[in-house]
């Protein structure tokens, strides 16, 4: 844990929300954490809750509010708040409904909290973070979202127990919309440093059909979980807390996450979505542009051709 004295806000005391400070405590990734919600009721249920574990783990402080001052001073700000996708709904058929309340809630952090670093969470994540960087006077290196660290994270772990490879070894990076838009850059694909294409498959297996099934079935994880049990945390909330410790610690970690494209990627360099970046303490510290073979090019112009007409079609 970092040696100054860490607080880290959570916005929002909703499923998500929750599940992201009870896992900065399990994990003891902070000393305080702030879980505000507009329900003083709600966050006051989830923080007592949580905060019964710590006498069996070790020393922290979690504080309920609903008072945006509380997050003043905060190293991090994770905004988990909206409307959540319902049943047959994708990502996003709920923007229209959180665009005004990520445009209210960066208002107030930037009135309370305007150096601290903005993690978005709240889906569609890409579009709610390129609003969240047009509507804040803070820095753009401060203000990112949690892009495609999970979808990667899915399929690193399955393509390892597919070939039979601890997921440390897996190297291969989901880009593009968090959502139906999202693709694998097998293109860059190594396992432990040998070309995915090179590196020996399970006898009987061919690699297309290894990359097809893979590349759908991180694709349709999420809908998956949400379909049986309503919604999706547990992993979500361990890469949050990745995010964070890399934050904290300043240990400059590569994750896929959502900000404004560089012009290197050739859509221009408004759209906001999963691309890798170098995570530090000053947040984005430096965005890696990731080679592309031509149908991956394609699939990324069509990914932020997708985000663009979603964000276009709010009154901006």
């Amino acid at each position: 844990m970092s040696s100054k004295t860490s607080k880290v806000g959570v916005i929002g005391a909703g499923n998500v929300g929750a599940d992201v400070a009870n896992a900065l405590v399990l994990l003891r990734k902070c000393v305080r954490v702030v879980l505000f919600d507009r329900t003083l009721s709600k966050a006051e249920g989830q923080a007592w809750d949580i905060e019964d574990s710590i006498p069996l783990l070790e020393e922290m402080e979690i504080i309920p509010s609903n008072k945006y001052e509380d997050l003043a001073d905060s190293d991090v700000i994770v905004v988990t708040v909206g409307v959540q996708p319902k049943l047959g709904q994708s990502r996003l058929d709920t923007l229209s409904d959180n665009a005004e309340i990520m445009r209210s809630t960066m208002r107030e952090l930037d009135r309370v909290a305007p150096n601290s670093i903005v993690l978005i969470v709240s889906n569609p994540v890409d579009v709610l973070t390129r609003i969240a960087i047009a509507s804040s006077t803070r820095a753009e290196n401060l203000i990112f979202g949690s892009g495609t660290v999970l979808d990667t994270a899915r399929l690193r772990y399955q393509l390892g127990k597919q070939l039979n490879v601890a997921k440390q070894d897996v190297h291969v990076y989901v880009i593009g919309e968090h959502g139906d838009s999202e693709f694998v850059v097998w293109s860059s694909a190594f396992i432990g440093g040998i070309a995915l294409t090179e590196f020996p498959i399970p006898q009987g297996e061919k690699l297309e059909q290894i990359q097809q099934e893979y590349a759908e079935l991180t694709r349709r994880r999420g809908y998956n979980i949400s379909e049986r049990k309503g919604n999706t945390s547990y992993g979500i909330s361990i890469a949050v807390c990745q995010l964070i410790d890399t934050i904290l610690r300043d240990e400059k970690q590569i994750f896929p996450v959502s900000v404004r494209a560089d012009s290197s990627y050739g859509v221009g360099t408004e759209v906001v979505f999963g691309l890798p970046c170098i995570i530090s303490s000053i947040g984005i510290e430096r965005q890696l542009v990731l080679p592309r073979n031509a149908h991956e090019q394609r699939l990324l112009e069509e990914s932020a051709t997708k985000l663009n007409l979603a964000y276009n079609s709010l009154d901006n």
